[in-house]
């Protein structure tokens, strides 16, 4: 059972001026009322007029009307038990953003040549559907790590109390006296007023009770009770379909039909994504409504419209964490090796020419399988035979990494499901989808802590010119010391004592202002004037005040999917080149053809036949191999000797390579230009280094500090 407990009463200088009690709400599962006195000591010193209420046991989900059980049966419509409650399936109860009025000629216009016709494209307006909105504590306790079970469920548990007895939420009328007025007839001018104001407060951001800014802990939260932390442990999550509406096509709400078919049938769509953000605070935040002080003139910048209208100003905190001590770790040392791939065969020397579709060549043949034919000594490419292969050297850098995580802001559109791409509850009914926890935009520790406006630097709210349209404006800054000094930072020298009397000052999750004294506690201010978001890992300098983002390798905060350990490798691909030679050797000569004999024996008017044969380099030596014996010389007439033919040429097997005993040797250069290929200068082990780099979809810290809004105007625009 889930309750929001009310206690009225106020904190610092305020008069309770209605009953003490707490109320006692349930939002969830029950439907009864409580009341509870609350203690005077919890209301010494309190003046004023105002309501303090303090959630606890609190939780708020969307469910629609129709439950399912985890089989996905339909429970009864009017009495869903508590299975059914807790299934987040059944969270389906929706916010709808409707657009209305008619689309405008000039968004029609979509290729902008001044008419609205068919050569345009069809134009619609969206309709958005935000389901089950549900804010609670995370499943884990404060500060501990996250997995993709939290960053992908919308609702962990119930808040045990947001805000304490002393520091609750506060709702309450007030005024601040002496507030700078509009009128800068001059820096000097001192024009000034009261204003009265509504304002909403979130409880107060404790601050470092032990001032050590370095450590990444903020002592004042870690002391707090389990309970009490829970209200920097939140957890907000919902999801969201979007259609693109055809304006000639009634709406349906129990069918899509053609409704979503602009630019024609089939062209349907829908976009669904989900936001889940667990561990954070809203703590520190306040919106405050107010009527504006008078004087300005549309002189200088002004602008009359500022004068008593409608003004707002408002301190937005959503803070994750201390981002100092967020880093990734690097450990490990640098591995090498070395990889050698196998060999391919680029020309086999049966052929004289090289060819890069075969390894048998092309042109004239060697004639290796043949005794019959004389072989072709004189082709470079019955000489050779080439082979190559890579070697590839790798070198593995130190691990890096990523942090335990506290808080995780995750967007993500992947779902896991297959459901149709026009499916809906709102139109269809069906249960709420599930994603894939390890796709989307991952945001880590963010801490955004927004400035908009003051009551002497209001945003105003009014009609634009055209009586269409609203216009948002934070008012400009007037030349008027009494302002300027109130919002200008001197960063050189952040004490107004001492830095000419400028109260600027940045709210950050370090600090925010003038601190405050609640029982013996100090809480951060509200009263700062310059904004800062940052996200992930940071450098914090409290001279000044200012964060950057971490720019180290160990930094973190953006990344596109889940980040994991990596290991950067670097490498080097190398290519070794081989040949096998052989080339054509002189057995030795013969005569033949001897016709007459003259004194001592010789053989006269004969011919001289030369013998030749491959011979194989085996490692610079050439050898012989399967060689024929050389023909007897002739002697006479009788014996006229062995006529060349092909019984002297060589054998099969002395033209065979693997017969042979060559061996693969290193290219030389003939066999480099024979096929084209430049070998590599390989080192005798490794040289590749690897630098040890962050996961490749990790894309660092980021921080925008400092941000002063001098003056802001935004018009709405009808499509």
């Amino acid at each position: 059972m889930s309750y929001l407990r009310v206690k009225s009463g106020l904190r610092s200088n305020f008069r309770l001026s209605t009953l003490a009690l707490s109320v006692s709400l349930s939002l969830m599962s029950s439907h009864g009322f409580a009341l509870e006195a609350l203690d005077d000591e919890s209301l010494a010193d309190s003046t004023g007029e105002g309501l303090a209420f303090l959630p606890q046991d609190f939780g708020v989900v969307m469910q629609g009307t129709t439950y399912r059980d985890t089989n996905g049966n339909i429970s009864s419509l009017n009495n869903p038990n508590q299975a059914d409650l807790d299934n987040r399936a059944n969270d389906t109860g929706y916010i709808r953003l409707i657009p209305v009025g008619p689309l405008t000629a000039e968004s029609q216009d979509t290729n902008k040549d001044g008419a609205v016709n068919t050569s345009d494209q069809p134009v619609g307006k969206a309709d958005i559907y935000l389901y089950g909105l549900a804010i609670s504590q995370s499943s884990q306790n404060y500060g501990a790590a996250r997995s993709s079970t939290d960053w992908n469920g919308r609702f962990g548990r119930n808040i045990d109390s947001w805000g304490s007895a002393i520091n609750p939420w506060v709702f309450k009328v007030a005024t601040e006296k002496d507030v700078p007025n509009f009128s800068a007839i001059s820096p000097a001018d001192a024009g000034k007023g009261d204003v009265s104001y509504l304002a909403l407060e979130a409880p107060l951001y404790h601050a470092d009770s032990d001032g050590n800014s370095a450590d990444g802990v903020n002592a004042g939260i870690a002391g707090l009770s389990p309970a009490e932390q829970s209200a920097y442990n939140l957890k907000l999550g919902l999801w969201a379909d979007i259609f693109v509406r055809d304006p000639k096509v009634a709406e349906n709400l129990t069918s899509t039909g053609t409704q979503f078919d602009l630019g024609g049938a089939g062209r349907a769509n829908r976009l669904r994504f989900q936001a889940v953000w667990d561990g954070f605070s809203l703590n520190g935040s306040n919106l405050k409504i107010f009527q504006t002080l008078g004087g300005a003139t549309n002189t200088g910048g002004m602008s009359s419209f500022y004068n008593n209208t409608l003004g707002i100003s408002g301190l937005l905190r959503l803070n994750s964490g201390d981002g100092q001590t967020l880093r990734a770790s690097v450990s490990g040392t640098e591995s090498k090796s070395r990889a050698e791939g196998a060999w391919t065969l680029l020309h086999d020397g049966s052929a004289a020419d090289f060819a890069t579709t075969s390894v048998a060549g092309s042109g004239a043949s060697c004639n290796n399988g043949t005794q019959s034919a004389a072989p072709n000594y004189g082709a470079t490419g019955c000489q050779y035979q080439v082979r190559q292969r890579a070697i590839t050297d790798t070198s593995t850098a130190a691990t890096w990494t990523p942090p335990s995580k506290s808080s995780v802001l995750r967007i993500s559109t992947r779902e896991t499901g297959n459901t149709g791409r026009l499916a809906t509850p709102a139109i269809n009914a069906g249960v709420a989808p599930s994603f894939d926890p390890n796709e989307g935009l991952f945001l880590y520790n963010p801490n955004i802590n927004l400035v908009l406006g003051s009551l002497y630097q209001p945003l105003t709210v009014g009609v634009a010119p055209d009586g269409k349209n609203i216009t948002l404006e934070i008012a400009r800054i007037p030349n008027k010391e009494s302002i300027y000094k109130q919002v200008y930072t001197n960063y050189a020298d952040i004490n107004p004592a001492t830095n000419g009397g400028y109260y600027g000052s940045t709210c950050n999750i370090y600090q925010c202002g003038a601190q405050a004294n609640l029982d013996g506690t100090r809480y951060q201010g509200s009263n700062a004037t310059h904004s800062s978001i940052t996200i992930g890992s940071t450098v914090y300098n409290p001279t000044t005040n200012t964060l950057e983002a971490y720019k180290g390798i160990e930094a973190v905060g953006i990344s596109f999917g889940a980040m994991n350990s990596y290991a950067n490798t670097a490498k080097a691909t190398y290519t070794e080149l081989q040949q096998r030679q052989r080339q054509q050797a002189t057995v030795g000569t013969w005569t033949y053809n001897c016709s007459s004999t003259f004194f001592g024996g010789s053989c006269g008017n004969s011919s001289t036949g030369t013998m030749y044969d491959w011979v194989y380099n085996n490692n610079g030596t050439y050898e012989t191999n399967d060689r024929q014996p050389l023909p007897a010389n002739g002697t006479n007439s009788s014996n006229p000797g062995v006529v060349p033919s092909s019984a002297q040429f060589p054998t099969v097997t002395n033209r065979t390579w693997d017969a042979s005993s060559a061996t693969w040797m290193t290219a030389d250069s003939t066999a480099q230009n024979f096929v084209g290929i430049v070998p590599s200068t390989i080192p005798a082990a490794p040289m590749v280094n690897a630098t040890p780099s962050s996961a490749a979809n990790n894309f660092g810290s980021a921080a925008i500090d400092g941000l002063l809004i001098q003056h802001m105007k935004i018009t709405t625009k009808g499509l």
